[in-house]
């Protein structure tokens, strides 16, 4: 079967590599390049703002990319702001860990006060101090907008683009969807793997009549479509999006039948009604659609359902390892009943997960040891493609 035949491709497909020269990528060279030239200047998608839904509600975001860590915190004003996590004295990091509630931020060293706009407000024996201008020693910001329910922040002093202008046409097709799931479950990874290879395994679907023929056999594809190409892929500015094929032969074993008695579907089995669903989810409008996969670059991926999504972040530690965080949201239970089945769905949803994560260390050992230097990409990897060659103009951009 033709992949165009299946396949309807969106966006600018001009000059896309077919082949990926990743031997250079794995070095510590590219990657302190990477460091600088691509995370210093994404907007990076790190909280939603239910994680600080009150006045003082704060929360500290370790970013070893950056070697830094933020605490997030929602004003008197209403307004979320994001700080580097450091007092103004002698460096002591201010919040250590965790969330919570408060009316100040206090740093246990020797005593400092912040208000939660981030000014100084008290120094402890502050006749001590020669020439000190309290208006000059507020915490130090790091740049912060909100789209739909996600905190974005940007380390770059003067950021060239604003979020709307990153975002480009995912804009406006978003609204209402993320806020009506909640948290399932949330867990992290330290990966022996380069964060590309990551991002990489979760934005192609090629993989998964193979490397999930066990946790997934059918979920995928069908009679119509047994190759299991995307029905629709969208290259969106630096971002990308394809719509995956749910089955609509799908067997229903025995105990995800309880599960969809007493819930409703999410995966292996998908509800194909997605006429609630805002233009951004299955933009397309394909009917049997499963789910989006939507990758933001340049680390993090959402995969949006019908009554779930999951959302990945690939932040690297260093150009071979990396800390992945997931988190799975789904529609708010109305019953006992509905939490069975959502705990199954979450038990499937984790083993395929764990295929891809296992699958990406192995990955990441044949290529480093130099045997080959280049990957090669077919058109149901054409997301591949353009990650890479958005990583490659922003390396060239002063």
């Amino acid at each position: 079967m033709d992949g165009e035949a299946v396949t309807s491709f969106r966006g600018d497909l001009a000059n896309l590599p077919t082949r990926v020269d990743m031997k250079s990528i794995l070095t510590a060279e590219h990657f302190a390049r990477e460091r600088e030239q691509i995370f210093r200047r994404s907007w990076l998608p790190l909280i939603h703002t239910a994680d600080v839904p009150n006045k003082g509600s704060y929360f500290v975001y370790d970013l070893p990319t950056l070697k830094t860590s933020l605490l997030i915190v929602r004003g008197n004003d209403d307004k979320i702001r994001a700080f580097h996590n450091v007092c103004r004295h002698r460096g002591n990091k201010l919040v250590r860990e965790g969330t919570g509630c408060t009316r100040a931020l206090w740093c246990n060293f020797h005593g400092w006060t912040f208000d939660l706009d981030g000014a100084l407000k008290l120094v402890t024996d502050e006749q001590q101090f020669d020439d000190l201008d309290k208006s000059k020693l507020g915490l130090i910001p790091v740049t912060t907008e909100v789209w739909e329910n996600f905190v974005f922040v940007n380390f770059d002093p003067d950021p060239r683009e604003s979020l709307r202008e990153w975002l480009g046409p995912l804009y406006d097709q978003y609204s209402g969807y993320f806020q009506s799931h909640q948290l399932l479950v949330s867990n992290r990874i330290i990966l022996e793997s380069n964060w590309h290879l990551g991002v990489n395994s979760f934005t192609e679907g090629y993989h998964t009549l193979y490397l999930h023929r066990n946790t997934a056999r059918d979920y995928q594809g069908g009679k119509t479509n047994p190759e299991r190409h995307r029905p629709y892929l969208e290259l969106a500015g630096r971002h990308h999006r394809f719509s995956a094929p749910g089955n609509p032969d799908h067997q229903i074993l025995p105990v995800e039948g309880i599960a969809i008695q007493y819930g409703r579907k999410q995966l292996p089995a998908f509800d194909f009604d997605c006429s609630m669903l805002p233009p951004g989810v299955n933009p397309s409008r394909f009917d049997k659609w499963g789910f989006d996969n939507v990758s933001l670059f340049p680390n993090f991926v959402m995969l949006n359902g019908n009554h779930w999504r999951a959302e990945m972040w690939f932040w690297p530690l260093d150009e071979r390892r990396t800390m992945v965080v997931n988190r799975a949201y789904t529609y708010k239970p109305k019953n006992l009943g509905e939490r069975l089945s959502q705990a199954y769905f979450r038990s499937r949803g984790r083993d395929v997960v764990r295929e891809d994560l296992n699958t990406l260390e192995a990955q990441q050992a044949m290529l480093s040891s130099g045997a080959m230097a280049e990957v090669v990409l077919s058109r149901q990897e054409t997301c591949l493609k353009h990650h890479y060659r958005v990583m490659e103009t922003m390396l060239r951009q002063n």
